[in-house]
């Protein structure tokens, strides 16, 4: 829990000194908001780690140099504009800045370290990293976590243990008026069932790549499927013959 006003790349730093910090894991890969961007920092990182990192463009970045790279013309790559070797003013070592046209026609710059993935699969990798952002979604909006009550760590967890409390025996009385009901998600459960009779060839509405539709049709709601689980599982005493009957449906009706 942090209440101090500090940049990311600094909760970054600080976390990276921790045992079994997770940025010390070698072949990482990284797909983080552009706040992290810290050239040095990744640098450093792919030196000793192999460490690939991916993020959005700054447009205040200072760029001294640039070579274009050819696109291979294969369906991974639809949508990409230009794929460019840089040379960053705070980097000795060369970046990688891929511009993208999504389908609803919005132009986007990605940044990146790697040099052996295809450019359309980079901006596939960060799409990905959105689907992730509705995780903080459902935290602000389910949970009305927006802001903290107070400013002392304390405070903070203190919300953050009341909120899910809070949200828990909601569940539970609506769960002992309404019976097994009460906790399925109608509105998802329609989406999801829709979802999965369409072709895979069909639009999604989003402006991810056509070739992704069958992988974000599935395998992207997995984490979904498991934070439901997990959300209405305290309702019956947990078991392996528990996660087995309904876990794994949930996870299997995705793969």
């Amino acid at each position: 829990v942090e209440t101090r006003s500090r940049h990311e790349v600094r909760l970054l730093r600080d976390y990276d000194q921790q045992p079994g910090a997770l940025t010390c894991e070698r072949n990482g890969l990284w797909v983080v908001d552009r706040a992290f961007i810290d050239a040095t920092y990744w640098d450093a990182k792919k030196r000793r780690l192999n460490v690939t990192m991916i993020t959005r463009m700054k447009t205040n970045l200072s760029v001294d140099s640039t070579e274009g790279l050819p696109i291979a013309d294969t369906p991974q790559n639809a949508g990409v504009l230009r794929d460019q070797r840089i040379t960053l003013s705070s980097s000795p070592e060369p970046w990688r800045l891929i511009t993208y046209r999504s389908r609803r026609g919005r132009t986007l710059e990605f940044l990146s370290n790697d040099f052996s993935l295809e450019p359309g699969v980079i901006a596939f990798l960060f799409f990905c990293r959105w689907q992730e952002e509705k995780c903080f979604d459902t935290w602000k909006n389910d949970f009305a976590q927006a802001k903290a009550w107070g400013k002392s760590p304390v405070a903070i967890d203190n919300q953050v243990r009341l909120a899910m409390i809070t949200h828990l025996l909601v569940a539970m009385r609506l769960y002992q008026q309404l019976g097994t009901q009460a906790a399925r998600d109608e509105k998802a459960l329609r989406k999801q069932d829709k979802r999965q009779r369409a072709k895979p060839e069909a639009s999604d509405s989003t402006d991810r790549p056509d070739w992704t539709a069958p992988l974000f049709r599935y395998t992207a709601k997995i984490s979904r499927q498991v934070l439901r689980f997990f959300k209405h599982g305290f309702l019956k005493p947990a078991s392996p013959a528990l996660y087995e009957r309904e876990l794994r449906p949930l996870l299997m009706a995705y793969l």
